[in-house]
Order: structure tokens, then C-alpha cells, then sequence
């Protein structure tokens, strides 16, 4: 990675999103952090201050035209995205608990489906065909470890969405290895951020319980995994899930 490298990471005004930006930046990549709010501007301010090259886009990942009409001008915009870390992600919860699969509505699942996996394959498709051209690319979905084991609390529209995501996941790494892409996907168990803290106190406590090492992770070690990944360092590395969980799942 370096300055002549752009990166674009989807939810990345909080949680492991900003937590790859800030990671990025540093590193001397210019990077593009989206997300729903306009706090998404400010925060690209702030980090821009830390003499890093960051810039904020407010954009609703489930507006799909608007989401296809923002990659139309990525050509004239940005010049060429050579990192793509798909990261934003929802999950409805009921009162901190899961939906079961007969209390999704049609409305909430196709939400989920359009933020979690259908965003994300609308942006690779876009980004894909210039990154072949430099032979060089980086695709970084984050999944979830809910969607490779027993789901006990993750609903079944987020489980399927980042089943899905893992799947778009080696699509792109069997197209792209002639053309120096690497796409791969990390499946982060629970972490601490905002989407987690909507799960109930006795939810939260009985995934500790689960967790070998006694405690959620932090951001920033999902983030550090990401950076790696990105990296020339991981130029053999391709359409592989990494589980980054404390040892929920062993394999």
C-alpha cells in the first residue's frame, strides 16, 4: 500500500469500518470512508487533519440507484479504487434478541439483503473490470461468524446475507487471480462496536460465555487483519474466509 493506492471503505464512520480507515490513512492510502449519517464528513475531516488524505461519503447503502449512480462517477471522481473493504452491515434485532425466521418481513429481509450483500456486489462489479486493467486490487468483505457456524444469535436475513457475501467472496478471487486481485473474507466473531451494543445484556453474556478467550474483540484487531490483507504482503492469499474469533471456532 501507499499514496499512489485509493482505498473505499463502506461503513467506516464507526466500528471496525473507521477503525480500517484510520488504519489505511496512515499508511499513506487515500481513502474514501462512506456511511449513512453526515457524521461520515466530519470524521473524514478529523482524520484528514491528521495530515492523511481521508474523504467522507454520505450514502445509503439500501438505495441501490443511488448507490449505481455514485459509481458511475467514480472514473472522473477518483481516477481508479484500488481497495475495496466492504464492511457496512445491518442487523435488526427484536428487543436485543433475534428475528426467527417466520417474524422477518419481506421489507427487513430485503433491507438486510440490499446493505449486506447486494451493495457490495454492485460495487465490486463496478470496480472490478479497472482493477484487472492495473493488475493489481484488493477486495476485504467482512462477513461474520455467525454465518459459519451455529447460528444461536444472529437472525437468519444477516446469517444469509453474509453466507452470501462469503460466496461473492470466492467469485471474485477465482475471476480476478489472473489479474493480480485478491478478494477474501473476514469472519470477525463479536467485536465491540455499535452493532453489537444493540444485542441485549443477557445476549451479550452468553456470547462471552461461548468465547474461549472470556471477551468480545476489539475493532482494531479486525482492522489490523484488514490492513494485512490489503497489503503486497498477502499477494497469495485469495478467496479464503478468515475467522478472527477467539477461538469460538477452530479449524
Amino acid at each position: 500500500m501507499g499514496i499512489d493506492k485509493t482505498a473505499l471503505v463502506t461503513g467506516g464512520s464507526s466500528g471496525i469500518g473507521l477503525a480500517v480507515a484510520r488504519r489505511f490513512a496512515k499508511a499513506g492510502v487515500r481513502t474514501i470512508i462512506m456511511g449513512r449519517s453526515s457524521s461520515v464528513i466530519e470524521i473524514a475531516r478529523s482524520l484528514s487533519g491528521e495530515g492523511c488524505s481521508v474523504t467522507g461519503q454520505v450514502m445509503e447503502l439500501s438505495d441501490l440507484p443511488a448507490v449505481q449512480s455514485w459509481l458511475r462517477e467514480v472514473p472522473q471522481r477518483w481516477g481508479h479504487i484500488d481497495i475495496v473493504v466492504n464492511n457496512a452491515g445491518i442487523h435488526p434485532k427484536r428487543q436485543g434478541w433475534k428475528y426467527l425466521v417466520e417474524e422477518v418481513d419481506f421489507e427487513q429481509w430485503h433491507e438486510v439483503m440490499n446493505v449486506n450483500l447486494t451493495a457490495p456486489f454492485m460495487i465490486c462489479a463496478a470496480l472490478l473490470p479497472a482493477m484487472k486493467e492495473r493488475g493489481w486490487g484488493r477486495v476485504i468483505n467482512i462477513g461474520s461468524s455467525g454465518a459459519r457456524n451455529r447460528p444461536v444469535a444472529p437472525s437468519a436475513h444477516y446469517v444469509a446475507s453474509k453466507a452470501g457475501l462469503a460466496g461473492l467472496t470466492r467469485c471474485i478471487a477465482e475471476e480476478g487471480a489472473g489479474n493480480g486481485i485478491t478478494a477474501n473474507c473476514v469472519a470477525p466473531g463479536p467485536v465491540t462496536t455499535r452493532l453489537t451494543a444493540s444485542s441485549s445484556p443477557e445476549a451479550i453474556a452468553e456470547l462471552t460465555r461461548s468465547i474461549p478467550m472470556g471477551r468480545y474483540g476489539t475493532a482494531d484487531e479486525i482492522a489490523a487483519l484488514v490492513e494485512f490483507l490489503a497489503s503486497d504482503q498477502a499477494s497469495f492469499i485469495t478467496g479464503t474466509v478468515i475467522d478472527a474469533n477467539g477461538g469460538s471456532t477452530m479449524n
